[in-house]
Parts: structure tokens; sequence; C-alpha cells
């Protein structure tokens, strides 16, 4: 069996396949482009849900990060003909600038009223966020100028470019990073203490201040390093954002608000599903198979499958 090289839809990104020979490379290419998909989802996650913790609310303007972020990569690499990795670092520069920018003049003054005031002040942000792309970009879909990349091969058959390995290697480096952070320095011990009682942790002397800036300052990041190998390995279009925002809420309530490892490892597992019913059906009904793993695992735990009796940070 010799299918046809197919572009997989993955919770808004494409993953370029080589031809494969037989169903196993097939089985195999799929689950690499799984891992990249959940590895990009799980970045743009974990920062979503930091904001949540910490803040109270659904930041539904974070997603649109990702579009910032990927085409302000696109315009320092292929408008001003920088390397494309220093276009990278730029955009994540950039992008985490404008989310902590963001906070402090829309969200923080919002601090004391229902947590739905701030959610709808995210959705203007949106709006707001994607109507400048598109004025800025205009509606076509975008590709950084990046070298091409080899391939691993497998007896034969191709089953992952350099640049998939080196996203799913960057995840997991970012993951232990976050996990060292939460659980060994001060600060995030001080984060974990905040996000679980503010009051209290003023009264202990927390500076609640600064470990806001820091939540919003490293939520941007991983949002806008999302964004970036996104357009690295794949395409970039103005609604991504709008995409990306429903496949990054599936992933936390799966996973269960207020786990920072259950999302995590929800995200993964969205992206590894989302990927595998490509097998079975086409891309652009994959969603649909997310949303009814929603709606079965509210049925059966609505607190998320890895969030335990009480909310914690992780």
């Amino acid at each position: 069996m010799t299918p046809s090289p197919v572009d997989y839809e993955i919770a808004g990104t494409a993953v370029a396949l080589e031809e494969v020979r037989d169903e196993g490379g097939v089985m195999l290419a799929v689950l690499v482009a799984g891992l990249v998909s959940g590895a990009v989802l799980l970045l743009a996650t974990v920062g979503f849900e930091l904001v949540r913790r910490v803040e109270g609310f659904l930041n539904i303007a974070l997603p649109q990060l990702i579009v910032l972020s990927g085409f302000s990569a696109y315009g320092f690499n292929v408008l001003l003909g920088f390397h494309w990795i220093v276009s990278c670092l730029a955009a994540i520069a950039v992008t985490t600038v404008a989310g902590v920018v963001s906070a402090r003049l829309i969200f923080w003054p919002m601090r004391g009223r229902p947590h739905y005031i701030p959610m709808i002040a995210s959705v203007g942000l949106a709006f707001f966020i994607h109507a400048m792309i598109e004025v800025f970009t205009g509606y076509g879909v975008k590709t950084l100028d990046v070298p091409l990349q080899e391939t691993f091969r497998i007896g034969g058959i191709a089953v992952a470019g350099i640049d998939q390995v080196a996203v799913i290697v960057i995840a997991a480096l970012v993951v232990m990073a976050l996990h060292f952070w939460l659980s060994k320095s001060y600060s995030g011990r001080a984060l974990r203490a905040m996000a679980n009682n503010q009051a209290l942790a003023q009264i202990r002397g927390v500076n609640t201040t600064y470990l806001q800036y820091i939540t919003w300052a490293v939520a941007s990041a991983l949002t806008a390093l999302a964004g970036t190998l996104i357009a690295l390995t794949a395409r970039i279009y103005p609604e991504l954002g709008w995409d990306q925002v429903l496949i990054i809420s599936a992933a936390a309530i799966i996973g269960g608000l207020g786990s920072i490892y259950g999302v995590m490892l929800a995200a993964v597992l969205v992206g590894l599903t989302s990927s595998l019913a490509t097998l079975v059906i086409p891309s652009e009904y994959t969603q649909m198979v997310v949303f009814a793993v929603i709606a079965l695992v509210v049925f059966i735990r609505p607190e998320g499958l890895f969030s335990g009796p009480k909310e914690r940070v992780a």
C-alpha cells in the first residue's frame, strides 16, 4: 500500500508527511504528528492554565498570542530578512511584552470584580488582536523561510522531520524546567501558595505583585513559543487563534482545571487523539472526536481526569 502524501490537520497545525510504504509506516508517522501537536498544545495550555489559576478567569485572548507570535516571526524573518532563529526569539520577546502589557492595562484594573467581567474583556481583546493581524498581514496563509529539513527514516520509511523531533524535545525540556521552577524555586513555591490563597500569601510576606508579573510573563512566553513552533513546522493564518482556543480549552477541561500536570498530560492525549482520528475520518472532522471526549469526561468525571478532590497548581 502506497498512499499519496497527506497533510494531517491536527489542532490547527498541518504536519506534512512523506509517502510511506505500508500501514505500519502510516501509523508511526501519525503518532509522531500527534506528539508534535500535543507538544505545541501543551505549551499553550500550560500558559492558559497558569493565568486561570492565578487570576481566576479564562483568558480567551491568550491563544491569540499564538497568532501574534507566529506572524511576528514571519515579519522578522520574511519581511525584514532576519535569520529564522533570531526571528523566533524576537517574536517570543515581543509577544511576551504584549501579554504582560495587556495584563497591566486591561485585566489588573478589573480585579475584585466578578470573574466573568475580565473574561468578557478578554474576548474583546481577542477580537482586537485578530483584527489587527488581518489589517497588517491580510487573510492568507504564511510560512517562514526556513531550510528544508531532513527526515528520519526507519527501515526506509519516512517517520519524522528533524523539526518535528526538535518540537518534542523543546516541549520536554520546558516541562522539566517548569517542574523544577514550581517545585524547587522560591518563586515557584510562592506562586503555588498565592494561587491557593492570595490573601494568606500576602500576610506571609509574599510579593504577589511581582509574582503576577512573573505569571503573565511565563504564560505569554509559553504561548509565544507555541506560536513560533507552529510557524516553523507548519503554517500560520489569522484564524489560528480561534481554532486553538477551543482545543486549549478542551485540554484544560479534560486534564482538570487547577492541575498543571493534568493539563500537560491531557494536551498530549488530545494531540494524539486528534492525530489518530485522521486514520478513520477526514481531518476537518477530528475536532468532533475531541469534543466527544470532553462530553464523556464531563459526564463521568466533571472535575477532569487528573484533578484530585481539591484544586491545585501542580
